[in-house]
Parts: C-alpha cells; structure tokens; sequence
C-alpha cells in the first residue's frame, strides 16, 4: 500500500496534553510531523514539549483560540480531542449539571472547532478528526446493549452528536466547495491505561466485583494501549485506504474499521 508520507504534515492536537491526544501527539510527531499540541494545562503540556510538539496553552472551547490556531498553524490536519471526563452516576443521582458536562464541553469543542475549520477556513485539502466513542454504536449495528453503560450519562447521546455533527460539516464543506474532509474516530473499547478508560471501567468493575483490567478483558478479550491507538490513527492519516470514509472503529489487534460511508 502506498503510504503518504508525513513528514513535515501540520497537525494541531487539542486535548493533547494526556491520555488518547497525548498518545497521538507522540505518535505523529514520531511519523515526522509537525505537531502542535493545544490543552488548558500549561504544566500537562510539557509531556507534549517532551517528544519534539509545539505547544499552545487555551481552551479548545473558546472559538477565539480555535479561530486563532487554525489561521496561525494552518494544519493540514486538525484532530478535535479535547473532552471531559465521566460522572459515573446512575441516572437518578446525576445533576444537570453533571449529565450535560459532555454537551457542554466535548460537543461544544467538537462545534467550536468544526467552526473554525469552516470559517477561517482551513486550508483546501485539510481533515478534520473529530474524537467520538464506542459509546455512541448503543442501539445501533454492531450493537451495544444499553445497561453496559448505564453510568455514562450524557456521555452517550454527546458522542453520537459529534458522529453527527461531522456529516453536518462534510454538507457544508461540499456546497461551499472547501475540500475539507470531516471524519470521526471511535475507539470501539474501554482503555484502562488512561484517566477516562480507567475511571469508567473501574466504576462497571466494582459493580461486578473485578478489577478494571479484568472487567476490560471480560467484555472485550484484549486490553488496547494508548501508544496503539496513536499508532491506527498515524496509519489512518497517512493511508489513502482511509482518506475518504467518515467513522472508523479501533479495536485491539482488529483493522481500522470502516463504520459508514
């Protein structure tokens, strides 16, 4: 297969100071590419410094940053990361304010940025990564049965918004002419080697009495590492295979897969 090459590809990473977005920093800035990093935590950033990216200290919700970054960087690709992490609450016992902390953050970074790659815009020829989730395949095909994540909130609806949300701006980019291309990644398991992955697959493991790794292993037969998941989305930037499609899936030691055209 004929791979792009990436060196020197400019790629803008919010949420890239820990966890899936640093994972992907590390692994971009490895393939060659000139990675900038953007993440409110300007101490966290230095794990970013550290293997060679460019960093910015803001909030990827604040469409001034988001409109600022896009027009100074001009990246090649942008990947939309940055997202809060889980109440982990029964329905009953979530406030408001707790069940709405994805739209309010996650879905409102996911429309700032899509925003800004419209509008500034991006360069023609861009793509636009937006984070989503496994999570977001409940009641859909392949099926995930709903009382597996019965803690999560709003998380669910939030993550398919976001799947949604990119054909929304794949609509516009084609009226407009901007060939800009809009797709979405979807870890299709828990990670328990980040902060999220661990949180939420600690929380489903007290309820059946194992550790977070056991509960990951029960329900998914493997354990995927953070550096893994750099790596597929490395692969998914730099192979042609994967240049036209919208959702693609991550599972441990399975191919990117294609979820929708």
């Amino acid at each position: 297969m004929n791979m792009q090459d990436l060196n020197g590809k400019r790629v803008v990473v919010t949420g890239g100071s820990e966890g899936l977005g640093l994972a992907m920093v590390e692994a971009l800035a490895a393939s060659g590419a000139h990675v900038t990093a953007l993440a409110r935590d300007r101490v966290k950033l230095a794990a970013a410094e550290r293997v060679g990216a460019a960093v910015v200290a803001g909030d990827a919700t604040d469409a001034a940053v988001m409109n600022s970054i896009v027009g100074d960087e001009a990246p090649d690709v942008l990947i939309l990361n940055a997202g809060a992490r889980l109440p982990m609450k029964p329905i009953d016992e979530q406030s408001w304010e707790e069940f709405s902390t994805h739209w309010n953050t996650d879905v409102k970074a996911g429309l700032v940025g899509i925003q800004a790659a419209l509008k500034v815009p991006m360069t023609s020829g861009g793509r636009i990564l937006i984070m989503s989730s496994g999570a977001s395949m409940v009641l859909s095909v392949p099926r995930i049965e709903p009382e597996s994540l019965r803690l999560s909130g709003g998380y669910v609806g939030a993550k398919r918004m976001l799947w949604f949300m990119a054909h929304s701006a794949n609509t516009v980019s084609r009226e407009r002419g901007l060939k800009l291309h809009f797709q979405v990644l979807m870890p299709s398991q828990l990670m328990p080697d980040t902060t999220l992955g661990h949180l939420v697959a600690a929380g489903y493991a007290e309820l059946e009495g194992v550790s977070a790794e056991e509960h990951v292993m029960q329900r998914y037969g493997s354990i995927m590492r953070p550096a893994d998941f750099g790596q597929r989305v490395t692969e998914l930037i730099a192979d042609p295979r994967y240049a036209s499609g919208v959702a693609y899936g991550f599972r441990a030691n399975a191919a990117i897969m294609p979820l929708d055209a």
